[in-house]
Order: structure tokens, then sequence, then C-alpha cells
């Protein structure tokens, strides 16, 4: 059973998950993050040991939030399909999900989580745990595709769960430059190599 996050440092986090929606992390102060909340500076370090820590709490959460949206939606997807046209079509509607010009930010987000999180042990676990929760889902996605007869068996399931993410993620290097790329090429490229890769 989860372990029940208590009130005031739930609060805290939301908040600060908040502010993240509109500033980067190094431009967060504490009094911003108090006076927000409402909440006390004893109290916020009370339950943090700093001012780290918490934005590090907050950004776990970004995560955490797009791992479960993404699951949610390969979990609703495999759950459904019968037959090959049925899993185009549904990871065709998932990569135009995932992969929405309107999910920059997300991206950008996670990224500074990524970055942040290499010379931070601490930050490096937890961001790691809610990364593996990640690769493990779809490594469960594609077994269970597999024993739907609709996913090719001659590669490794791991490999294909990081390969998904990379791509997803890797849009991230057209988000910034002037000269983008067309998305429907994009999408049209992934959708040929989920195609001669992945599908039977």
């Amino acid at each position: 059973m989860p372990t029940k996050i208590h009130p005031t440092k739930a609060l805290l986090i939301s908040t600060t998950v908040d502010l993240l929606g509109t500033k980067l992390p190094g431009e967060i102060a504490v009094d911003e993050i108090l006076e927000a909340s409402g909440i006390s500076k004893g109290s916020l370090y009370h339950h943090f040991e700093d001012l780290g820590e918490l934005l590090e709490a907050a950004q776990v959460e970004i995560y955490a939030a797009w791992v479960d949206r993404s699951v949610e939606a390969l979990v609703g997807m495999i759950a459904k399909v019968k037959t090959r046209e049925d899993i185009v079509t549904g990871l065709k509607l998932v990569t135009r999900f995932t992969q929405d010009k309107k999910y920059s930010h997300t991206r950008f987000q996670r990224a500074r989580a990524i970055a942040a999180a290499e010379h931070n042990p601490r930050f490096k676990k937890r961001l790691a745990e809610e990364q593996t929760r990640l690769t493990d889902a779809l490594i469960d996605l594609i077994n269970e595709a597999r024993n739907k007869g609709l996913y090719a068996k001659d590669f490794d399931a791991h490999a294909g769960a990081v390969l998904v993410q990379a791509y997803t993620l890797g849009m991230i290097v057209d988000d910034f430059v002037v000269n983008q790329m067309d998305p429907e090429a994009w999408y049209d490229l992934i959708d040929k190599v989920v195609d001669k890769v992945f599908l039977v």
C-alpha cells in the first residue's frame, strides 16, 4: 500500500509544481512558495532539508505525471486492440498525442530535470525510480502486444522501450529552432519505424 504523503508536504509540492509551470527552478525563492501556499517557513524545513529538495520533489512530481499520462494512454490502447489494423491506428494516435507541439514545455521540463540529476545523487535516485517505472511499463506493453501476436519478437523489449522514449523526448531538438520540421513528416517517419521494426 503506498505511503500517504502529509497534507502540508503535498501542498508545498503542488504549489511548487504550479510555480514551475511558468518559472525555472532557479527563479523560485522560498518566500514565494510560502506566500503562495500559506505554509510557514518552519513547516517547510520540517518536511524538506532545503529548498533544493522541495524543487526536486516538485520536478519528480511533474515527471511522474507525464509517466502516468503516457502509461495510461498506452495501456488503454493495448487493452482494446485485437488486429494489426487496430494497433496501427492506436499507435498513430499515441504518437500524435505524446509528440504534439503543445507538449514542448513538458519536454523542456523533463530535459531540465534529467540534466539537473546528473550530479545530484539524491535527485538522480528519485528521478530514476520514475524513469524506471515508465520503461518497465513500456516493456510490459511490448510483451503484451507480443502475446497478442501483434509485435515482432526479434528485438529486445527493453531496447524497444528506450527507443520509443528516445524519439519522443528527442523531439526537443526541433522545439527551439526557427526552421522547424513539418510535424506530419515526423509522424509519418515514426509510423514507418513502428511498422517495419515493431509490428509483425
